[in-house]
C-alpha cells in the first residue's frame, strides 16, 4: 500500500467554517425574524392612531437584514455541498491511490507549494522512485466540455439550468507542474521526471474537450498510469527521502 503522508485540509477547513457561519447566522435570523415583526406590528399600529413612521422604517431596516442574512445561509449551504462534493472526489481518490500503489510511493494530498509570493495548492502529490506526479481532481457531473488551450470550460449538469463556467484542470495542473519543478530546481535537486495527471472521479460525468493532447482519467485509470510509469530513470532511495522531506516542510 502506497504511505499516505498527510490528508486533505483546505477543502475540511472551509466546510466547517461554512458549517460554523451557518449555524450564527440561523440564530441570527431568528431573532431578526421576530425583532422585525414586532417593529413593523408596532409601526403600524403607531402610524395608524400618532401618525409617526420611525418604527415602521426600523422594522423595514431590520427586515432588510434578516432576508440578507437568509440569502447568505442559502448560498452557504449551497456552497457546503459543493465544497462536501469535491472533498468526497479527493478522498475516493486518496482511497483508491493507498490501495494501488506499493509502499514505494508517498501520497501527499493538498500540498500547498510556495514560489516567492505566489502559491500552487495540489490536491495529489505522488514520490515514487520512477518519478513524481500531480493530480488535479475533480468530482464534476453532468457533461464537461472545453478546449484544452482555453482557460474556461462548462459544466452541463442539468437541462433545465444553463451551463456553469469552470476553470480549465488541464491548464491548472499544468501550473502545478511548474511549481514542483521551479520548487525543486530551486532546492538543487534533479528530478526530470514530473507528470500531471486530471481525474475525474464521478461516474456520472462525461466528457469532451477540444484540441486534447492529455487525457482525463478516471481514478483507478490514474493509479495504474502511475504504478506502469516507466521515466527516463529511477531514482535512488535518499533522493525520493530528499524530496519527500523537501514538500513534506511546505505541507
Amino acid at each position: 500500500m502506497a504511505r499516505i503522508l498527510t490528508q486533505e485540509t483546505s477543502l475540511t477547513r472551509k466546510r466547517v467554517a461554512l458549517l460554523k457561519e451557518v449555524s450564527a447566522l440561523s440564530w441570527l435570523v431568528r431573532v431578526e425574524g421576530v425583532a422585525a415583526g414586532i417593529l413593523l406590528a408596532a409601526g403600524a399600529w403607531r402610524y395608524l392612531f400618532h401618525q409617526h413612521a420611525g418604527l415602521w422604517w426600523a422594522g423595514c431596516a431590520v427586515a432588510a437584514l434578516w432576508g440578507g442574512h437568509l440569502l447568505k445561509i442559502r448560498q452557504n449551504q449551497r456552497e457546503e455541498k459543493h465544497v462536501q462534493w469535491g472533498l468526497q472526489g479527493e478522498r475516493e481518490m486518496n482511497r483508491i491511490l493507498e490501495e494501488t500503489l506499493d509502499n514505494s510511493h508517498y501520497v501527499i494530498n493538498d500540498l500547498l507549494v510556495r514560489i516567492g509570493r505566489k502559491t500552487a495548492q495540489v490536491d495529489h502529490v505522488i514520490i515514487s522512485p520512477r518519478g513524481l506526479f500531480a493530480i488535479e481532481t475533480k468530482n464534476w457531473g453532468g457533461h464537461i466540455e472545453g478546449d484544452e488551450n482555453e482557460d474556461s470550460w462548462t459544466q452541463k449538469s442539468r437541462m433545465d439550468r444553463p451551463p456553469l463556467p469552470r476553470s480549465n484542470p488541464i491548464k491548472q495542473v499544468r501550473r502545478h507542474v511548474e511549481f514542483l519543478a521551479g520548487k525543486l530546481k530551486q532546492a538543487g535537486m534533479d528530478w526530470p521526471d514530473i507528470r500531471g495527471l486530471v481525474v475525474f472521479t464521478s461516474p456520472k460525468a462525461t466528457w469532451y474537450v477540444h484540441n486534447a493532447t492529455q487525457e482525463i482519467l478516471t481514478p483507478r485509470e490514474a493509479a495504474a498510469a502511475i504504478a506502469r510509469f516507466q521515466g527516463g530513470r529511477t531514482y535512488s532511495e535518499s533522493e525520493v527521502t530528499a524530496v519527500v522531506n523537501l514538500f513534506m516542510r511546505e505541507a
